[in-house]
């Protein structure tokens, strides 16, 4: 793990618990550090051991630390903040960013402590809101979908301020951004779950793998989050370049131009196709 720019600031972790479920809350408790729930007080305080907890660091070099770091190579659940502040004005800081106002009397939890989330949400936030929410941060360290950590510097000489309630809003572009964002994840969750893909491989060898399959349905104009499962699950059953296929090609051209689903299109292929791509002997 690693926790640069050591300037004696307290380092804290923020951790996803229900990313592993129960393991990081059993790992937290067994370690002796000092950790907090950042849903307490909320509603989703109930959540218990699959809550947002951040917790002191004293050496990150210890074994349990290291457990949650290979916890985090698996799926990304941790992030890293060399603090200004100490453990209580921290959570209650964390606090009141988790929430936002949809429009139409809706609010959502936004899930800025997913690592995989960081750089989207920031961006959503704007500028203002970052500097709000660094103020009493020096430093976040988060690696996400990277193979290496990265940082988001705070290098403001003002004095940390906690924040202790903020009123959030995203407009429809921002929540159509994130939703854009979250997305692969989702989908790579769904082929997980139905077993195209093997859950036990580190994050990023899967993701990678992915990655390039879902940004093929996007290319064919996939707009439906459906049609991009089903896209993607063919790639995996039939190879990442079956749409290479000669009558795939064309049923997807013709899918493009008439507007139909990507089920129906694949509905029109010929047996002896759906033959072919399982044998792989065409390309």
């Amino acid at each position: 793990m690693k926790a640069d720019h050591n300037s004696g600031l307290p380092l804290f972790g923020l951790i996803d618990g229900a990313a592993h479920y129960p393991l990081i809350h059993d790992v937290l408790t067994a370690s002796g550090a000092r950790f907090l729930s950042v849903f307490a007080g909320m509603p989703e305080e109930a959540l218990g051991a699959a809550s947002f907890f951040v917790f002191e660091i004293d050496d990150p070099a210890v074994p349990w630390v290291t457990e949650l770091d290979r916890a985090d190579e698996h799926l990304p659940c941790l992030s890293l903040i060399r603090s200004r502040v100490g453990l209580e004005d921290m959570a209650t800081h964390l606090r009141a960013f988790l929430l936002a106002d949809m429009g139409d009397g809706m609010t959502a939890l936004i899930r800025y402590y997913d690592p995989r989330n960081i750089e989207a949400v920031l961006k959503a936030w704007g500028e203002p809101v970052q500097r709000i929410f660094m103020s009493p941060i020096q430093q976040w360290l988060y690696r996400g979908r990277h193979p290496a950590w990265q940082s988001v510097l705070n290098d403001s000489a003002d004095d940390a301020r906690i924040c202790k309630s903020l009123h959030l809003r995203f407009d429809q572009a921002e929540l159509d951004a994130l939703a854009a964002h979250t997305e692969p994840d989702e989908v790579l969750h769904s082929l997980i779950k139905n077993e195209f893909v093997d859950g036990t491989r580190p994050y990023l060898t899967r993701f990678s793998d992915f990655l390039p399959r879902y940004r093929q349905a996007l290319n064919w104009g996939l707009a439906q989050p459906a049609d991009r499962l089903q896209f993607c699950e063919h790639t995996y059953l039939y190879g990442p370049e079956f749409d290479r296929h000669p009558y795939v090609q064309e049923s997807l051209l013709q899918r493009k131009a008439n507007g139909r689903s990507y089920e129906a299109a694949m509905q029109k292929l010929p047996g002896n196709v759906w033959t072919e791509l399982a044998s792989k002997d065409w390309r």
